[in-house]
């Protein structure tokens, strides 16, 4: 950079009132020069008196002008610059809400003032754009919320009452909650001759897609003649496993989905001396009159999954009932919430404690268990839908 660019650019930092107070001293330095220099036809007397005159008039003169001409020149056109950015810092657009027009003469400032109002300009049309977006995408979001609302009907609407599972239990507790409002945890009951079965599903997907997968099994499950499994949940897995297997194989696609549930089944007698239990990839937990836990694990075989073979047989599990028997079955949702300090999940530990404890009613136990799994959640995001079921025989 030469000598000269870097005096203007340390020049350029300077005051503007400094600088034009320099530029006016020059000015008035320059004339009584100029006088001197052509003042040669003037005598003595007459060129002082010229000379102390300027110098008085420059004197009382050069404050006051240096303060006017800065202020037209430069301050006022800053001043407006100044205002426009303020307008657009207080989201005030609408100065320009019209496209600026030309200026005729163009110096640094009016140029700077015209591209101020052609950016104001392109913000403004931005905004209105984005205002635009944003109401058509809360319109839209209304619908789907609508949507899903009506579709949480429909899902509760292919559900048992939850007051006829109670009515078969001494005391019972069934805590469902979906992760978006429909999803894929769903419960299934049905009474026959001698006694009933009950499960909770945990169905792949969430949602939308889970909840249609939820009414894909229901209508499976319900299609199914119950009288002919009685005292045997394993062969309701087995033949709800064939239909969906079946379902999915004949809708043209050489690539299957991996659809289908991981299930606690069980069927209790009416004497309620007997419980039989099926599972697929889950567990049944028991709870003693006395307080003890003991856990009794499924097939590790999800039902109508891809690695589940069509003729795949699911295995039944006999456990002979006491009075004051407890026991519990959940999906995944609960025990795979990461939560806590250290984002670990709230795993089967957390809930075995909850559930030991001696509660005279269920329902204190289902509150204890929602405030110590909403605590141990904090601001963690929900991760899945959660169903736990917990009957006292």
């Amino acid at each position: 950079m030469s000598v000269a660019r870097r005096l203007m650019d340390g020049a350029g930092w300077f005051n503007v009132r400094i600088k034009m107070c320099f530029f006016l001293a020059l000015t008035m330095v320059g004339a009584p020069l100029t006088i001197l220099v052509t003042g040669e036809t003037l005598n003595r007397t007459e060129l002082l008196d010229k000379l102390g005159l300027w110098a008085i008039v420059g004197l009382i003169l050069l404050f006051p002008l240096s303060k006017l001409l800065t202020y037209l020149l430069v301050l006022f056109p800053i001043q407006q610059l100044n205002g426009l950015c303020l307008e657009i810092q207080k989201g005030n657009l609408n100065p320009f809400s019209e496209i600026p027009p030309e200026p005729a003469k163009q110096d640094e400032l009016q140029k700077l003032r015209h591209n101020m109002f052609w950016m104001g300009h392109v913000i403004d049309c931005r905004q209105k754009e984005i205002r635009t977006a944003m109401e058509q995408l809360e319109d839209a979001q209304k619908q789907i919320q609508s949507s899903i609302d009506y579709a949480e009907l429909i899902q509760k609407a292919f559900l048992p009452a939850q007051s006829d599972v109670a009515a078969v239990f001494k005391d019972s507790f069934l805590l469902w909650r979906q992760r978006d409002g429909v999803g894929g945890d769903s419960y299934w009951f049905k009474q026959t001759e001698n006694g009933f079965f009950l499960g909770i599903i945990d169905c792949t997907g969430h949602g939308v897609p889970g909840a249609f997968m939820t009414l894909i099994v229901q209508s499976f499950l319900d299609r199914l003649d119950a009288t002919k499994f009685e005292k045997n949940p394993a062969g309701v897995l087995t033949a709800v496993n064939k239909l969906i297997k079946k379902a999915f194989s004949s809708n043209g696609s050489s690539a299957s989905p991996d659809d289908g549930m991981d299930c606690t089944f069980v069927y209790i007698d009416n004497e309620k001396t007997e419980m039989v239990f099926a599972g697929a990839r889950n567990y049944l937990i028991l709870r003693t009159p006395e307080g003890s836990l003991s856990e009794y694990k499924g097939d590790k075989k999800g039902v109508g999954m891809n690695k589940t073979p069509l003729e795949f047989e699911f295995t039944n599990q006999s456990i002979p009932v006491e009075r004051g028997m407890r026991f519990y079955m959940l999906t995944d949702g609960l025990t795979d919430q990461v939560g806590g300090e250290r984002r670990l999940p709230y795993g089967r530990k957390r809930f075995k404690a909850v559930i030991s404890k001696n509660h005279n009613q269920m329902i204190e136990q289902q509150n204890e268990l929602i405030e110590d799994f909403v605590a141990y959640q904090g601001e963690e995001k929900r991760r899945d839908d959660v169903l736990v079921f917990g009957g006292e025989l």
